[in-house]
């Protein structure tokens, strides 16, 4: 029996009482950044450091905004704004490894959202890190580490939205994740 999909527009949806619903355009102009941003602080986010290295150098920012697009092949999203000097080099080495952090990591969140204004290179001294299968640098201490390859790049609005395919992952702490949450740092308790 075949069946037949519906294509018709958001503007033409019918629900059951028979009313048609008005159009996107219809309804109301878009929220304002500040409104926008305000909602969105409501909404809580892990907090990972991404990091790139490659013939464009090595480059790391921290990240809210990442998450999983599809398990096949398996796919993560980042989203970076356009002006980070971190966009470039990413975008040029075409490689990325995401570091998701613990609830004991804000300094290291702190350091690489530019607090101090510490230069990039210094930002990866030490024995805390390690790379993968891309060559991009990962946290060891962190909760679990995703090595990519940059898929595809959208760009949007002030942001480039990074799909990249995961090639490698490491798993070094059981640690309560660092959550971002009403502009400040947080972590989770379970629920019984």
């Amino acid at each position: 029996m075949a069946v037949q999909t519906d294509t018709r527009s958001p503007a033409n949806n019918v629900f059951a009482n028979g009313q048609a619903q008005p159009s996107l355009q219809e309804i109301s102009p878009p929220a304002s950044a500040d409104e926008f941003r305000e909602a969105m602080s409501r909404i809580a986010s892990s907090v990972s450091i991404v990091c790139t290295d490659g013939s464009h150098g090595m480059a790391g920012f921290t990240c809210s905004a990442v998450c999983a697009v599809t398990d096949e092949p398996p796919t993560i999203m980042v989203c970076i704004n356009r002006k980070s000097a971190a966009n470039a080099v990413i975008k040029g080495n075409g490689v990325l490894c995401v570091s998701s952090l613990g609830a004991d990591q804000v300094a290291l969140s702190q350091l690489f959202a530019g607090v101090g204004r510490v230069p990039m290179n210094e930002r990866f001294t030490g024995s805390d890190w390690a790379v993968l299968a891309t060559g991009s640098p990962y946290c060891k201490a962190s909760r679990v580490a995703l090595d990519c390859q940059v898929a595809a790049v959208r760009e949007v609005g002030t942001h480039s939205v990074i799909f990249a395919e995961v090639i490698s992952t490491a798993h070094a702490s059981g640690d309560e994740p660092l959550i971002y949450h009403s502009r400040n740092y947080a972590t989770v308790r379970h629920m019984a």
